[in-house]
């Protein structure tokens, strides 16, 4: 069994190093799809040993692109934040998501740990594709290409946001088997600024508005719930889900 890490990136020299190094130490190959980044993402990721292709569009054009020129039975949905644990081994079907272990400093940090570390002891009732707080990050190649061509093309285009949760969407049409999920497979470095996390997320919120009228409109509204959690777990999400929520709703409804 092969496999494949496709790293979308842009502008991401902070944290590609790391993400292709460990990558390579899981994988078969790693291809890194960059957005004509103009910093100093290509080098380091070339020199790290990644095989770079550039691409011009969206997020999820990066993802598919990178998908196409892979080889192997499996990809892996990396973002250039991530790095693999220990723990990623032992692939049972071709649906696989990823527990993330929260990495870095700061208020964003500690939110997004907590966030992370309630949900993902509930994942079995978060991998719901339509409400659930978890995405799986590995297919099977010949299922995730066939998913990506039922994506309409003018969201293909333009889709920055959230085509984690559309493809997953579509990978469930086709398949009908389980999803796994792999307990602290990833880290995931978590160290912007409050100011920044918002403003990501206002801008998450007004390329969500592409979705508008769409199948996926409820997924996206739905999958900001955690079912599953406790009243008492739920309160402890409050303050994250507000710094999320109340961004994304000022892009997406103004």
């Amino acid at each position: 069994m092969k496999i494949s890490v496709v790293i979308p990136t842009l502008n991401s020299e902070r944290t590609v190093e790391v993400a292709v190094k460990s990558a390579l130490s899981v994988a078969d190959e790693v291809i890194v799809v960059d957005s004509f980044s103009s910093d100093r993402t290509v080098e380091i990721a070339e020199k790290g040993g990644a095989r770079v292709i550039q691409v011009k569009g969206s997020r999820l054009i990066a993802r598919i692109e990178g998908a196409k020129a892979s080889h192997g039975d499996y990809i892996v949905n990396l973002d250039a934040d991530m790095y693999f644990s220990e723990n990623f081994k032992a692939f049972e079907e071709k649906v696989i998501a990823l527990g993330e272990i929260t990495v870095g400093k700061g208020v964003v940090h500690k939110l997004m740990s907590l966030d992370r570390e309630i949900t993902h002891k509930k994942w079995s009732e978060n991998l719901s594709v339509t409400s659930g707080g978890i995405i799986p990050r590995v297919y099977d190649r010949q299922l995730l290409l066939k998913a990506y061509e039922n994506i309409p093309a003018n969201l293909r285009e333009k889709l920055h946001a959230f085509e984690d949760s559309i493809t997953y969407y579509e990978v469930l049409k086709l398949y009908k088997g389980k999803v796994q999920f792999i307990p602290n497979a990833v880290y995931h470095i978590e160290d912007d600024t409050l100011f920044h996390f918002m403003r990501k997320w206002y801008k998450y919120g007004k390329n969500a508005k592409l979705l508008r009228g769409t199948e996926y409109e409820r997924v996206i509204k739905e999958r900001k719930t955690r079912p599953g959690l406790s009243t008492t777990e739920k309160m402890k999400l409050l303050l994250p889900t507000l710094i999320k929520g109340i961004p994304f709703a000022l892009g997406y409804y103004l």
